[in-house]
């Protein structure tokens, strides 16, 4: 196989694991009436903006989405009483996300941490440490390239 083939094969395997990662998520979540979608975006709040209360946009980059995208999915988890979406005091055509503390629930609980570490083991069962760190250094890799925009040489 040519290089081309090798990452068009690669590339369309990514979003076949992504499409079972999603599908798996979503039946894990259906007891805390969330979505993938709506998780993922409540974990990088939580995670990648500890006490903090970023914009949308913010947001939007680091989920590698677009701010609509976002702001769909915050009124939806604004309606769950999850999030608050808050006017920027310093410019009031921002808006932020601000986590409830019913966020606790799906992210602290002993059985919703158990059930997160059980898919998560689940979906990299398969690897030893050594393919772990390496998958990491990869996807890193790729997300980086992505977000730069680099083509190659």
């Amino acid at each position: 196989m040519t290089r081309a083939a090798d990452e068009a094969e690669l590339f369309g395997t990514l979003f076949v694991l992504g499409q079972h990662l999603t599908r798996h998520t979503d039946e894990a979540l259906t007891g805390y009436g969330v979505t993938s979608r709506q998780w993922l975006l409540l974990a990088v709040l939580v995670r990648a903006f500890p006490g903090e209360h970023p914009t949308l946009t913010r947001a939007a980059e680091v989920v590698g989405t677009s701010r609509q995208n976002v702001k769909q999915i915050a009124l939806q988890l604004q309606r769950r009483g999850l999030v608050d979406l808050v006017p920027d005091p310093a410019d009031r055509r921002a808006t932020r996300l601000r986590t409830t503390p019913r966020v606790a629930e799906l992210f602290d609980s002993p059985a919703a941490v158990a059930q997160q570490q059980e898919l998560v083991a689940r979906a990299f069962a398969g690897l030893d440490d050594a393919d772990l760190a390496r998958l990491a250094d990869l996807v890193g890799r790729c997300l980086a390239a992505l977000a730069d925009g680099r083509t190659p040489a």
